[in-house]
């Protein structure tokens, strides 16, 4: 009877371990997992979960404290960037807001595209063009003061011969204000050594002192009076001492700007060819 019952023991583990080659077999042909797998394999991973959070846990806490000190140097150095950044920003904005001297004249705002390197203090092209009602001779600003006027004009974009261009046909006039007085002048050059505009040969009776402001005079070259172009950083005689020479700090910065706005001609001081309003 003993034999009998190992006999049907040998019978059964044999038989188990066919079923087990099989079963492995049939999930290693296929692609998908069979519904008891499936409770496994969420079994398995629940475990693994239940395990895993506690030491992620504990290992988070160990970082903290070593970079507790490094962490919060790190957000408050960027949270100082991003507060500085928000302040020139604003302050920028604030004076693009505030531009009494342009504000009459329907200001057209538009962005800077292009700007060679030869021709850096030269000329710029701008965004706007016919369509958006730029013409010809326009004058062109930024929130500190005048940086030059439209020379040509497309479709969709202008050039702009800036204040600092070289060449004598670009000369611009100005009135120097020294008190209740002005005194008018040409802008004769650039000196990119000292970054000034150079009026010359203003009369030497001509009372004109370091930080008397400059604006356009309106005469001549078809822009608007009493836009702001910079003041008056030194005053000195000519080389034969017959006339002053005034040096002017540009009120913007001409190496660095990207947004600018068109003033539109004023109808009362800007005439065309034809002898019609513009």
């Amino acid at each position: 009877m003993s034999n009998f019952f190992k006999n049907n023991k040998l019978v059964v583990l044999f038989c188990a371990l066919i079923l087990f080659i099989a079963l492995v077999g049939l999930s290693i042909r296929s692609n998908t997992q069979s519904v008891p797998e499936q409770y496994a394999s969420d079994t398995i991973s629940f475990g693994q979960r239940i395990f895993s959070y506690p030491v992620q846990f504990v290992a988070g806490s160990i970082t903290d404290i070593f970079h507790k000190s490094e962490a919060p140097t790190n957000k408050e150095k960027q949270l100082q960037a991003d507060n500085e950044r928000l302040k020139s920003e604003n302050k920028k904005l604030k004076k693009e807001l505030d531009m009494s001297d342009i504000s009459e004249y329907e200001p057209i705002s538009a962005g800077v595209i292009a700007r060679q390197p030869d021709q850096w203090l030269n000329t710029v092209v701008i965004d706007k063009g016919k369509k958006s009602g730029i013409k010809e001779n326009m004058a062109v600003m930024t929130a500190n003061g005048l940086v030059g006027r439209v020379a040509k004009v497309n479709q969709f974009s202008s050039q702009i011969n800036l204040i600092t261009t070289k060449g004598r046909t670009n000369r611009l006039s100005v009135n120097i204000q020294h008190g209740s007085d002005e005194v008018f002048g040409l802008i004769d050059r650039y000196d990119d050594k000292t970054n000034q505009l150079i009026v010359s040969d203003i009369d030497n009776n001509e009372d004109i002192k370091e930080g008397d402001k400059v604006v356009t005079s309106g005469l001549g070259d078809q822009l608007p009076k009493g836009l702001y172009v910079g003041e008056v950083e030194k005053v000195q005689n000519d080389q034969y001492g017959l006339s002053k020479q005034v040096s002017i700090k540009t009120g913007a910065n001409m190496n660095h700007f990207s947004h600018v706005y068109i003033a539109k001609r004023d109808p009362k001081t800007v005439i065309n060819d034809k002898g019609d309003n513009s």
